[in-house]
């Protein structure tokens, strides 16, 4: 078997033209595996620690490079252990959130060239052990930020993201044919009206002075030039209301409105009546949990209540949730928990519980950067956030995929 030769790091750019590190795992049969480390902008308060690059950076090239040289790479859960157990922390504040994933990645990779698998394939081999290899992959619903707001850009939005997402019907191709075809509709009908169409940080349009509302009319506009909208096509939103939630209530300020639990829930139950949304993403501040478990009781039979910063893709919170039925579907990004194996338990409880999953990117990627799509692969997700069908590094994870499906359905 081979043994890890030699593990290297050093900083790169990412999207957003901040420092982040990227980790290079060397075998002794010549394997190499990398991976780019992103961060969001938007973060829950319960994520693992993101220490200073350059000192992630040294930490990752000697003690971690020292404590794992010589270990077998395949043992992919006694690599994550040792990481924990040399951080010693609960949130990975003393080697680093950041510095602990990129390895973990980065040991998953090598075994993968090593193995001459693809990555999908062999993170489904350690998800899954014992399944039959010959099985149909099941591909992801691509779910589309086209409008950009909250944390993801400098216009007056309160809520961060609202998505246009296809039927789970379509195969996967036709549904990421319909996110561009429903984006360049969206372009054209915001500059007729003399919007702008500068971008966010995720591709999606973040022109001023929309409301909720006028964003939701703008997307059901471009979606029902082509599309039936309630059948092939819907809708979503990330409110992260934890943004904008101040003094026991939720300020949105492009509408002077400053509501209580029970008023944010109507809003979203009226929004319901007019809108074909699916999809609701952080609709509360995370510490507000009676307002998460009253409205998931009363609108979750129709509706995704997707818990992100509520769980942070960690076990323990995932549990709260689960137990006190606060939400019936949960986003997955490894860098907020930070190893392999303990993304993997996460998703693993989650399908237990019945909940939806969504593969997540962040804010801040890496333009090369592909391996949420094999893990979406891997893990059977539901859907994938990647951002609008535009910017290198959102549509390099729509391309993975789409190069995958191709070589299956030929």
């Amino acid at each position: 078997m081979p043994k890890i030769k030699s593990i290297t790091c050093q900083k790169i750019l990412n999207s957003r033209g901040d420092w982040t590190i990227e980790t290079k795992v060397t075998l002794d049969d010549g394997s190499e595996g990398s991976q780019a480390i992103p961060d969001g902008a938007s973060k829950g308060e319960n994520e693992a620690v993101y220490i200073p690059v350059e000192r992630a950076v040294d930490i990752v090239s000697t003690a971690i490079n020292d404590a794992l040289e010589g270990e077998d790479p395949t043992e992919q859960f006694v690599i994550d252990q040792i990481l924990l157990d040399m951080d010693g922390t609960t949130n990975k504040k003393h080697l680093g959130g950041n510095s602990i994933l990129s390895v973990s990645l980065a040991v998953a990779k090598a075994s993968a060239k090593s193995k001459k698998m693809e990555l999908y394939e062999y993170l489904a081999h350690l998800y899954t052990p014992k399944k039959d290899p010959s099985a149909k992959l099941k591909f992801p619903v691509p779910v589309f930020n086209i409008i950009n707001g909250g944390l993801h850009s400098h216009n007056s939005l309160s809520f961060q993201e609202f998505m246009a997402i296809p039927s789970p019907t379509l195969p996967f191709d036709k549904a990421l044919e319909m996110g561009v075809v429903v984006y360049h509709n969206l372009k054209e009908i915001l500059i007729k009206d003399g919007l702008d169409v500068d971008v966010g940080d995720e591709g999606g349009f973040a022109p001023n002075n929309l409301t909720v509302s006028k964003a939701l009319q703008y997307i059901s506009k471009a979606a029902s030039q082509s599309y039936k909208l309630g059948e092939q096509l819907f809708m979503g939103m990330d409110v992260a209301a934890g943004s904008f939630y101040m003094h026991n209530s939720y300020l949105i300020k492009e509408e002077k409105k400053t509501l209580d639990s029970n008023k944010m829930s109507q809003m979203y139950i009226d929004l319901l009546t007019t809108y074909p949304l699916i999809y609701l993403e952080d609709p509360f501040y995370e510490g507000d949990a009676e307002a998460w478990a009253k409205f998931t009781k009363a609108v979750g039979s129709r509706l995704m209540v997707v818990g992100d910063d509520l769980v942070v893709t960690n076990p323990k919170f995932l549990k709260n949730a689960v137990d006190r039925k606060l939400a019936n579907a949960v986003i997955v990004k490894p860098n907020q928990v930070g190893t392999l194996s303990e993304t993997f338990e996460f998703v693993r409880n989650a399908q237990k519980a019945g909940m939806k999953i969504i593969v997540s990117h962040r804010s801040g990627e890496t333009g090369e950067d592909t391996f949420i799509a094999d893990l979406s692969l891997a893990v059977g997700a539901d859907f994938i956030k990647s951002g609008a069908p535009v910017r290198g590094e959102r549509v390099v994870k729509y391309n993975r995929l789409l190069q995958i499906f191709n070589a299956h359905n030929k």
